[in-house]
């Protein structure tokens, strides 16, 4: 695979094979629906890093990147993508459910393998996000998850603001509910 933008374009990333990697349109669109909201040193969790090739699609594009991924083997291959465009990434070997931070973030990125529970994700991803933050969430949409459903049913104070579809992948992009 490789990153699809900003200055790192081009570069090639590994992935394991075990692993579902975002496909490259699906980076490509998020970035642009991201745009708009990109402001100097805007910052990016991604919680489920994987190979991390989100981050460093962020990174590319000049965001603030912060990854957590619980495998060992997973984060080597971070490591060793990371070292391939000469950087370290900042990378949290941890739980996500369970990682703990003073700092709030502008995006954070969700993509957990598809079976999990995302009701404890999404609580721990609001109590990570900046008031003005976008939270961006992928799954199967052939495995529909109720993201609606789930902010309701915990009382978050999240709404979707965007959906997109890529064929099974579904996208929801989420803010804090407007107050009046």
């Amino acid at each position: 695979m490789y990153l699809t933008g900003g200055q790192y374009k081009g570069s090639k990333i590994e992935v394991p094979k075990s692993a579902k990697p975002t496909l490259s349109k699906v980076r490509e669109s998020v970035f642009n629906i991201l745009m708009p909201y990109f402001k100097e040193n805007s910052t990016f969790l991604d919680m489920f890093a994987g190979s991390g090739i989100m981050g460093l699609e962020a990174l590319s594009r000049g965001y603030i990147v912060e990854e957590l991924e619980i495998n060992p083997k997973s984060a080597e291959l971070i490591k060793k993508n990371y070292q391939k465009i000469k950087q370290k990434p900042n990378l949290v070997i941890a739980n996500a459910l369970k990682f703990q931070s003073d700092k709030k973030f502008d995006i954070i990125y969700i993509d957990p393998p598809w079976q999990m529970d995302y009701a404890p994700i999404l609580i721990k991803a609001e109590s990570l996000i900046k008031q003005d933050g976008i939270i961006v969430i992928e799954y199967d949409f052939t495995n529909k998850k109720d993201i609606t459903k789930i902010i309701n049913e915990n009382n978050l104070s999240l709404e979707i603001f965007k959906t997109k579809k890529y064929g099974r992948v579904c996208l929801d992009l989420l803010s804090f509910v407007k107050q009046n």
